[in-house]
């Protein structure tokens, strides 16, 4: 029996920010882990949970970037 291989996920940049596959399933993990809530049909806001997790990762949420 073959051993099965690790399908790559594939990322792509859309406007400066993370699309494609990966980004898609890691927008949807963090939703499931409660990081972001929807709010309406395509407005999530960020949870306080969320900013814990971001903040615990090292990330910068109110960095701006060019």
């Amino acid at each position: 029996m073959m051993a099965k291989t690790p399908q790559v996920l594939k990322g792509r940049s859309c406007y400066g920010h993370l699309g494609g596959t990966l980004g898609g399933r890691l927008f949807e993990r963090l939703v499931e882990l409660g990081w972001f809530e929807q709010e309406k049909s395509t407005v999530y806001l960020l949870t306080e949970r969320g900013k814990q997790g971001f903040e615990e990762l090292g990330v910068d949420i109110y960095e701006k970037r060019r």
